[in-house]
Order: C-alpha cells, then structure tokens, then sequence
C-alpha cells in the first residue's frame, strides 16, 4: 500500500517551514484555511460570467466531452447550460478587476508575492473539468462553493506527454497520485512540474492564486530592452585586450571571455537590481501595462490635507510590489514599471504599508515626512485613501 505524498496541515505553513518542507518540494492541503470574512466577498459565480463577457477580460470555456474550449467575451446565450453536457470558465487576472477577490492574497503573504501572477477563478457545473495537466507555475488552489475532488501525482513530470490537436495541454494518461475532495475555504498547494486534475462534484469556484517565475530568455529579452533603451549602459563590445590569437577567422579564448566579462558586469551594477524592481511589478495584462498614472492626481498639498485629515491610506492587495537593495542602504521600490528610490524611514513607512492594513498619522506619524514619496505613489495608482471610519 502507497503512503500518501500529499500531507494535509493544521493550518497554513510558518515562513521557516513553507520553504523548507514544500516550496518547490511537496503539496499540502489546509481545511478552512481561509477566514470566511474573506470567503463571503469572492467574486460570485454571476460577476465571474458577467467579467468574462468584457472584452479586458481573458476567459475561456471548457468542456470536457470533447475538450473543445471556446475564448471569450461570451454573451448571455453562452451560459444558457439547459442540456448542455458539464462545462467550465476559466478568468484570469480577476484580482485586477475584483478587489474584494485580490484580498485573498494576503493570506499567501508568506510566498514571494512579487512572483505572483494572477489569481484565475474558474466556475464548473457538475462533472466539469479541464482535465489532467501540468503546470510550469506554484499554485494555491483555494475552493471556493461547492466541492471538487483532485488528484494530485507524486512525482514531478518533466517529459509530459498531450493529447494532440487540442488548444489545451491535456495529458495522455490519467493522473496517478493522491485523491483529496476540497469544500470552501480549503486551501491545496501544488509545486511546479506536479500533476494535478480536478473534478466538480457541484457546481463549484476555485481560485487559482499563481505564482509564475520568468524564463531565462525572457529576462535576457526584457534587460537587453533596457539596456538598448539606456544608450549610457548599453556598451559596445570593441575588442579590447584581444591579440595574435584572433587574428583572422578565430575567436580566442581571451575574446571569448572578454565577452562574458562584459556581459556579467552588465548584471553586476546597481541598476539590474533597479531594473528587476520594474520588471517583476510590469503588469501582467498587456493593456494595463505601464498605465498606472492616475486620472485626477493630487497635488503635495491636497495629499497632505487628507493625510492631516486622519484619512486612512492603504496599498491594495491587487497592487503588486517588489523591493530590491540598492547601495548605500537604500532601496529601490518597484511598481508597474516604474521604480522609488527608498531610503531612511521612508523604508518603515513602506514596510508597513506593504501589510496591508491602512494607516493614519495617528497610528504612524511619520507619514508626514514621506509625504512627497506617497503623494507620486498615489498619483500613480499604488496607493488608495480610504474614506469612512473604519
């Protein structure tokens, strides 16, 4: 008899244990991991139709009879299920729409949210699913309504094999593995490379909380982008130090790593560390990227009022963050391709709104004296006042 792979956890994992025992490592399952506060105000299964009916939204529908899958906006005859066999829709980027959906990102507070993608929700009528596959990506798949049962492999593929002639990766054979049935507030984390396939037992929502690292090629891509785009780091290769030995058609062993030396010293400067702040905060969604500035921007004095005021400021949970050292003890802000140079405390008052709960001058004074530094990031969208009492 095969022991279970799939380990099912008390409660969420402390930072120490996540990397530890599970990232890139081991599944785990939570039962009612997440505060049904949270869970009460998820996009519903009507929003999540009616999102996937705009032409921003990226959906899809998928049945598993044949596995055909038709791309979005849908109209309302599309979700007319009477006789139609089991069926699902897959939305991405819902946090981007949906802010009450993005706030359950701060439950996975303790993985890198700045390699986090997007949450997907998808919505499957009985008997729906998408079949077995395998994703190059972490996920947490929180269960929404309803109930589905997974199976999860035991084994990382790396070699998988599809069913051809499909627009989705379906693997050829059925998962092997561990079986688990999930209801609300569940939470199954699922490492790289592991297959995984879900079954809807009633009609069900799952969120998709991903967390997806960037392929050498495309960091390559995006830094020679920047560098052409900064004449001043975008040096020429004139073949300084080469001799006799590469004379004619022969490229020495001196040219050869001359070569890679340039090419390390362009990732060995303070402004790579900059320029991964930008990157990993570029928008996911093409035609928001690079859009953030706000369409009635505060002056520093406005800002300042409603800071005096006692109004509450808040980084939203769908705004995405990175934060790299730089030298000299300060730090670079990254959002939405855009880059803050952090410094002094000017790093708490980060730190601190990074939790994401919202701040006063009564509860953090020093506000006042990053005024500047919040007045830009809130005119470009990374920060929200909240009106009201709390």
């Amino acid at each position: 008899m095969k022991t279970s792979f799939l380990i099912t956890l008390d409660a969420l994992p402390s930072i120490t244990d996540f990397y530890a025992l599970y990232w890139n490592k081991r599944p785990f399952l939570v039962r009612g991991a997440i505060d049904q506060a949270v869970m009460d105000r998820l996009i519903t299964p009507d929003e999540l139709a009616a999102l996937s009916m705009e032409e921003t939204a990226h959906a899809r529908m998928v049945s598993p009879e044949d596995w055909a899958c038709q791309f979005g906006p849908f109209t309302e005859d599309d979700f007319n299920i009477a006789g139609k066999p089991p069926w699902s829709l897959l939305v991405q980027n819902v946090e981007q729409f949906h802010p009450d959906t993005a706030d359950l990102l701060r439950a996975f507070n303790f993985a890198p949210r700045w390699l986090m993608d997007d949450i997907m929700v998808s919505f499957s009528t009985e008997g729906g699913s998408i079949g077995g596959h395998v994703d190059s990506y972490h996920v947490f798949l929180v269960q929404g309504q309803g109930s589905r049962r997974w199976t999860i492999g035991r084994e990382p593929i790396i070699d998988e094999e599809y069913i051809e002639g499909l627009d989705l990766k379906i693997l050829k054979e059925p998962v092997e593995g561990d079986t688990v049935e999930v209801t609300s507030g569940d939470v199954l984390y699922v490492p790289p490379h592991r297959a995984h396939e879900g079954n809807t037992l009633d009609d069900a929502l799952t969120f998709s909380v991903g967390f997806l690292g960037p392929k050498l090629s495309e960091l390559y891509d995006a830094y020679a982008q920047h560098l052409e785009d900064h004449e001043a780091l975008d040096h020429r290769y004139i073949g300084e130090g080469l001799d006799r030995d590469s004379a004619g058609f022969t490229v020495s062993n001196d040219a050869v790593n001359g070569l890679r030396d340039q090419l390390s010293h362009a990732l060995n400067t303070p402004d790579f560390s900059e320029w991964l702040a930008s990157f990993f905060t570029s928008s996911t969604i093409d035609y928001m990227a690079g859009v953030s500035e706000r369409d009635d921007p505060l002056s520093l004095v406005d800002f300042t009022e409603k800071l005096k005021a006692g109004t509450r400021l808040i980084k939203p949970a769908y705004v995405k963050f990175a934060l790299t050292p730089s030298p000299n003890d300060t730090y670079c802000l990254g959002f939405d391709r855009k880059t803050f140079e952090i410094k002094g405390d000017a790093l708490v008052i980060i730190l601190s709104l990074m939790k994401e709960d919202a701040v006063t001058i009564k509860d953090t004074p020093a506000l006042l004296d990053q005024s500047d530094l919040l007045c830009a990031l809130y005119n470009q969208q990374a920060l929200e006042f909240i009106e009201g009492s709390p």
